[in-house]
């Protein structure tokens, strides 16, 4: 027996609310009738989907996998209405993308603006996150492609990935930092050096840990560090400390003259950038769309990011 996807609706708001109570007055549906629907779910599934208890309702390991798939028909839901908004004012769309910082600045621009271009009445909305989010609003429908490094995370079996180009490292200096001047540098010569770096438990950490790593150094127990990258920036601009950040990242820094990269000598392995769906769903013509146009851009500038 197949699961009706609005009693998977219904424990998505039970979830939500944390109450059988709290969510029947956001739904406007009577207890009762919520009660009924989970009990119907529970009884198609087989299976007990929520714990129940005095402080209300929780969702189990099986509720927890079925509120993924709930959470992507809401998407799904929301998308068709927006959908049919649009196309009623002539416009197309919408399109999500989900973007990471690397990818936020050169490569995501430039696609946009060829596609804005060839088609300028376009919805188009950008989502900047950490590796692991956005990725999880691909799953669940938030989004409809993402533009990340590839290979930093979990290999999700109902995500497909296709490189682009290869995301290079630099050593980025204020001008004034005497390693600024230099034509390249190594890592193992920077044991001395102030650092400014990635706070823990950010993609952006773990990705410059595997720099590291592949040139045999520990990572610097030292230093400043800050989960935000424009503070990098601001701290490496004004004082003597030091950080590794994709040379694309500062273009513009660099070509104010307010900061120096320096190329890395020992970074052995180059993670990828590229595009990121779900397999199972076929791509919305705007999706196809841009998607092609990345192709292009990347094709122009594949040599860094």
């Amino acid at each position: 027996m197949k699961a009706d996807p609005r009693r998977l609706l219904d424990l998505l708001m039970v979830a939500r609310h944390g109450s059988f109570s709290g969510a029947a007055a956001a739904t406007r549906i009577s207890q009762p009738a919520l009660s009924k629907s989970i009990a119907l779910l529970e009884r198609e599934l087989g299976v007990r989907v929520l714990d129940r208890d005095r402080q209300g309702a929780r969702l189990n390991d099986f509720g927890k996998a079925l509120a993924r798939y709930a959470h992507a028909i809401e998407s799904l839901l929301e998308q068709a209405k927006e959908d049919t908004r649009l196309r009623s004012l002539g416009i197309e769309g919408p399109l999500a993308i989900g973007i990471t910082p690397v990818t936020a600045v050169g490569l995501v621009p430039a696609a946009l603006e060829l596609l804005t271009r060839e088609t300028p009445n376009v919805s188009v909305s950008v989502t900047e996150g950490l590796d692991d989010e956005i990725v999880s609003m691909l799953r669940s429908r938030e989004l409809d492609l993402v533009v990340s490094r590839l290979g930093v995370g979990p290999d999700y079996p109902d995500i497909a990935e296709e490189p682009l180009i290869l995301a290079d490292w630099s050593l980025i200096t204020r001008p004034q930092h005497p390693l600024g001047g230099r034509s390249s540098v190594s890592l193992s010569e920077l044991s001395a050096v102030q650092w400014v770096l990635p706070a823990g438990g950010s993609a952006f950490r773990s990705q410059m840990e595997m720099v590291f790593m592949g040139a045999g150094l520990h990572w610097p127990n030292a230093g400043i560090t800050t989960n935000s990258i424009l503070a990098i920036k601001a701290i490496v601009m004004n004082t003597d400390c030091v950080t590794l950040m994709s040379p694309r990242l500062v273009d513009v820094e660099c070509g104010a003259g307010h900061l120096c990269s320096v190329p890395l000598l020992d970074v052995s392995v180059l993670r990828p950038v590229g595009l990121m769906w779900r397999k199972a769903d076929e791509m919305s013509p705007i999706a196809l769309r841009f998607a092609k146009v990345l192709r292009q851009v990347a094709g122009h500038d594949a040599a860094r990011i």
